[in-house]
């Protein structure tokens, strides 16, 4: 089991990813807000503020975490994702990364193996 992590550039995009992500079959997704380091540093750190645009609030990102398990469903996931904000190796799409999960509990309606590790 492995946990990937899509940062989206647009938030206006989310919606329409976790709406690919129904259609594909894909359950248990969680969201959160964040911001890239770059943006903080121009709004807060005087030295970057030449790199911020004027009267421009910090950028936002989506942050999706979700559970799979297998290769084909991380292709799923990536497809559904480029299908919204395009090739992720463009600028200004998005990042997406997996890690390992070594223990996982309280997921047993996603996954029967919740516990387990590949």
């Amino acid at each position: 089991m492995r946990l990937l992590i899509a940062i989206i550039n647009n938030p206006a995009n989310v919606f329409y990813i976790l709406d690919e992500f129904y259609q594909e079959g894909i359950k248990g997704s969680t969201v959160l807000d964040s911001m890239g380091m770059a943006h903080i540093m121009a709004h807060h750190v005087p030295f970057f503020a030449k790199f911020k645009e004027e009267d421009q609030e910090p950028g936002q990102n989506k942050t999706i975490f979700v559970l799979i398990q297998s290769d084909e469903e991380r292709e799923k996931v990536i497809g559904a994702i480029e299908r919204i904000v395009g090739d992720l190796n463009q600028p200004d799409t998005g990042v997406v990364l997996t890690v390992p999960v070594e223990f996982c509990k309280g997921a047993g309606q996603i996954f029967e193996d919740c516990g387990s590790s590949e």
